[in-house]
């Protein structure tokens, strides 16, 4: 288990007070590079086309110092503290961790739909803003952690089986996570379908249990 897993519901309920890299960064410009993403796509996201977004020249844009890929990475972070947000009441709700885990998963594919063109254009860039450099790489602790914990209290409480947590953690959080994007912006599923579907693989498997008949 990483060392700051159980520390995680104090940050989250203290991140909203903390500056981020991108604090310099006005909102609206942000929005625009949402309008942006949705419009052509991460690859073809310019900060020419940010600024017609934003309702700006490119002189206006170019004179506020602030690059491209610093306007991606302050939406990034923006998606980041929405999933933080998300996920916060099924760590630390009430009911079984299997219950919790599943409203966390659910939480999750909620707040991937909306950056669904940012997390897309994420997901065919590698999405290494999601899991440590190098090889057998784990998700970076912000995102794992709070399945790592939910994985922990449901070892504890018998409704979900003891795995690795920081291995399962980094599965569950690719498979669903990525699973999830992949359906609705690629095969155009719906919300309901690849949430219902993807979770239930995630949580129940393929393997007939001797109770299914």
């Amino acid at each position: 288990m990483r060392r700051t897993c159980l520390n995680y519901d104090d940050r989250v309920a203290h991140s909203q007070d903390r500056p981020t890299s991108s604090g310099h960064i006005e909102p609206r410009l942000i929005d625009a590079t949402a309008a942006a993403i949705a419009r052509w796509g991460l690859q073809g996201t310019t900060r020419e086309r940010i600024a017609a977004e934003a309702g700006v020249s490119r002189a206006t844009i170019y004179r506020r110092d602030v690059t491209r890929d610093q306007l991606v990475t302050a939406l990034t972070e923006r998606a980041g503290q929405t999933f933080r947000n998300a996920i916060w009441p099924a760590i630390t709700g009430r009911g079984t961790a299997a219950q919790r885990l599943e409203a966390a998963l659910e939480a999750m594919c909620s707040a991937a739909d909306e950056y669904l063109p940012l997390l897309a254009g994420m997901f065919l860039a590698h999405g290494e803003i999601f899991h440590q450099p190098g090889p057998e790489a784990l998700t970076v602790d912000i995102f794992a952690e709070p399945f790592e914990r939910l994985l922990i209290d449901g070892a504890g409480d018998g409704t979900l089986r003891r795995l690795p947590e920081t291995v399962t953690a980094t599965v569950l959080f690719n498979m669903v996570g990525w699973g999830y994007i992949h359906l609705r912006a690629s095969h155009h599923w719906s919300q309901e379908a690849a949430r219902r579907n993807v979770i239930e693989l995630a949580l129940h498997g393929l393997v007939a249990r001797h109770d299914d008949g």
